[in-house]
């Protein structure tokens, strides 16, 4: 049996559950409304019902609402504000908060699904070839989830492999069953294809090592093409480093010592104060974007 290293972290918060509560026949006539909240939490694997997740959402949007309306009072009251237009503007913003709220937590399963699909692409390669070494050394599909789930790891697919172990060990599923419910939580995409293909290949009896053997090349493939496109885009980025940070600074320079000849202001700004804004704030904040753009564009493995 697998130990739950991560412990509460598996199960949904007390907050969660205390929304749950309180709410679930309340709010009934939402779970049929959100079709692709329910499903977006399965992508993510997040270890909370759809139901439960709706009701902390209702929840916290009434909270969110209840706190705008008191801070907004509490606001236009020490300016002075008439009293109806108090009223009115805080229900507004109450309003707008609770529906922020709302929409807000919809699109955390959004965020967390694309992130985990992004992880799983990147790991795809590394472990396919792990696969194919299990396969060749004689275990079968499930001894290959099993032995990948006894990876110290938080990688996705050690997690995964911990979800299809923990199906055929506590609920009693063959590999089979265990892995086409993975496939109904795992994003659409090449890591949903190879789990597919394993399925097919072993139900047909064919050669898993093969098979894993032949979709790693294809992987491998992928990546080197996606690494190839990752340096020239960064190329790209070189280029504009040196014009944002080097050439344009320069110039700007320039420039505005010639214009300090003939008139020391500029649009209502002195020239002296353009150039402090140039260095201290527009050029730490392209360097800023720059390097958040080459972070997310360079591989993480």
């Amino acid at each position: 049996m697998l130990k739950n290293k991560e412990g509460p972290k598996n199960q949904p918060s007390e907050f969660q559950v205390f929304s749950y509560r309180m709410l679930n026949r309340r709010i009934s006539f939402l779970y049929p409304r959100l079709p692709k909240l329910r499903e977006n939490i399965k992508q993510a694997m997040m270890p909370v019902p759809y139901e439960v997740y709706v009701a902390s959402m209702v929840f916290s949007s009434m909270i969110a609402a209840v706190v705008g309306l008191a801070a907004g009072l509490a606001t236009l009251t020490f300016f002075n504000v008439d009293t109806s237009i108090a009223v009115l503007l805080s229900v507004s913003g109450s309003l707008a908060l609770s529906a922020m709220t709302f929409f807000g937590m919809q699109a955390v399963p959004i965020l967390n699904a694309k992130n985990r699909a992004t992880k799983l692409s990147e790991e795809i390669p590394h472990y396919i070839g792990y696969m194919a070494t299990l396969c060749a050394s004689g275990l079968s599909l499930e001894g290959v989830f099993k032995s990948i789930a006894k990876e110290d790891s938080t990688e996705e697919i050690v997690k995964d492999s911990k979800f299809v172990t923990r199906n055929i060990e506590i609920l009693g599923m063959d590999v089979v069953t265990a892995v086409n419910d993975l496939i109904k939580r795992a994003p659409r995409g090449p890591y949903s294809e190879m789990l597919e293909g394993a399925i097919i290949t072993f139900k047909s009896g064919g050669n898993l090592r093969e098979y894993f053997l032949a979709t790693a090349k294809v992987h491998l493939e992928e990546k080197k093409l996606n690494v190839k496109r990752t340096t020239e885009s960064l190329g790209i980025l070189a280029e504009i480093y040196t014009i944002l940070l080097i050439v344009f600074p320069l110039m700007a320079v320039i420039m505005l010592s010639i214009m300090a000849i003939m008139s020391p202001n500029l649009g209502g700004f002195d020239l002296v104060t353009l150039m402090n804004m140039l260095t201290y704030i527009m050029v730490p904040l392209f360097g800023i974007v720059l390097l958040i753009m080459m972070n997310s564009m360079v591989p993480k493995r």
